[in-house]
């Protein structure tokens, strides 16, 4: 069993100074809503947490973009070290040679960075994939608390990359987001799909206010394997909270055996 805290953060619209000065004290807050729960163990951020979501911020994307994440990664270590938590960073812009990403890092309680994943599917309809590059790497690294990935956002849309996901491994898949209204119904029901169809926890963050033309909704979730909602935020800045236990992946995989029950060779053009 662990606690988590998903941060709900109203990003401040272009300005990552703001910003990283908010990741600060919404760290200290996260770390100190225990409210007779578990304590902290894992902090999530949401999606594009230093400048926003936007046409406009993708047409600047060079002056937010930071050389393998910069001061802004360097801030998440040092918080996750002093504070003796893990974090899921949340996603902001990575830049390594002539590419830029949109990039999430996984940081353990000591500062050190365990994974990163690079958003595979961007969302071509705001010209996202003018602004980065696709991501290729699908990684499941081990935690403290066991077997994670992550995803990015418009990923929640693809069950391909969930399904190799857990097929590889993973207990619970972390996913930051910038999902704007009107699409809760679409966010409710895609994230309980990939936690039910894959028998898995997924640990998801939205950001909530408004930037850029959008407003966005919150309702970050953890839902268990089972695809019960374990926590859900409302529509307000803040820190909702929960926690998981993998041994219920491991009970629920075994009373419905789906993993030993796949055809592979038979699905086309499916690789795992």
């Amino acid at each position: 069993m662990f606690g988590i805290r998903l941060v709900q953060m109203d990003t401040i619209y272009r300005d990552p100074a703001g910003n990283r000065q908010r990741i600060r004290e919404l760290v200290d807050e996260a770390c100190a809503a225990a409210n007779g729960r578990e304590p902290a163990d894992l902090i999530v951020f949401p999606e594009t947490c230093t400048a926003g979501y936007s046409e406009e911020v993708f047409k600047e994307i060079e002056r937010f973009a930071e050389e393998n994440g910069g001061g802004t990664l360097r801030l998440f270590k040092e918080l996750a070290a002093s504070r003796k938590v893990c974090i899921c960073t949340g996603s902001f812009p990575e830049k390594e040679g002539e590419n830029i990403y949109n990039t999430v890092w996984f940081v353990d309680r000591t500062g050190r960075v365990v994974s990163k994943y690079r958003k595979m599917h961007l969302y071509s309809a705001m010209d996202e994939d003018q602004a980065f590059t696709h991501g290729t790497q699908m990684p499941v690294f081990e935690t403290e608390f066991g077997p994670m990935a992550m995803m990015t956002c418009y990923d929640i849309r693809f069950p391909e990359l969930s399904r190799t996901y857990a097929v590889r491994g993973a207990e619970a898949i972390l996913v930051v987001s910038n999902f704007p209204n009107p699409k809760v119904k679409h966010w409710r029901t895609l994230l309980t799909a990939r936690a039910i169809e894959n028998q898995l926890y997924v640990i998801a963050c939205n950001r909530v206010g408004a930037a850029g033309g959008s407003t966005y909704f919150g309702h970050s979730l953890i839902i268990d394997p089972w695809g019960e909602i374990v926590a859900e935020g409302d529509e307000a800045e803040g820190i909702v909270s929960g926690c998981a236990d993998f041994e219920k992946v491991r009970q629920v995989r075994e009373t419905i055996p789906m993993y030993a029950d796949r055809r592979p060779a038979s699905y086309p053009g499916w690789s795992v």
